[in-house]
């Protein structure tokens, strides 16, 4: 009878064994292919992003301010001097 028992805990080790390897190796494939396929919609989603702003965007929509002119700001600096000071008080409820 030891002799069957004994037989029976090395095959039981065994299939705890195995199975847990194969469910590591199970659940690593497992992410690699859904990391795969998330990496894949995200791509696919900023893919359709840039077509959707490229087809948005009028052809003749190329204007970009860098600075503003220095005639605007002389023009500007005259024309606003500067104000009193007005001292004020605050109102409680």
């Amino acid at each position: 009878m030891s002799h069957i028992s004994h037989l029976n805990m090395g095959f039981i080790f065994k299939f705890l064994l195995i199975a847990i390897a194969l469910s590591w190796i199970f659940s690593r494939l497992l992410q690699f292919f859904v990391k795969s396929k998330l990496k894949q919609f995200v791509d696919h989603a900023n893919d359709l992003k840039r077509e959707d702003d490229r087809r948005s965007k009028p052809t003749g929509a190329n204007v970009n301010v860098d600075h503003i002119p220095k005639e605007y700001e002389q023009k500007r600096s005259k024309e606003i001097k500067g104000g009193d000071y007005i001292d004020y008080e605050e109102v409680k409820d």
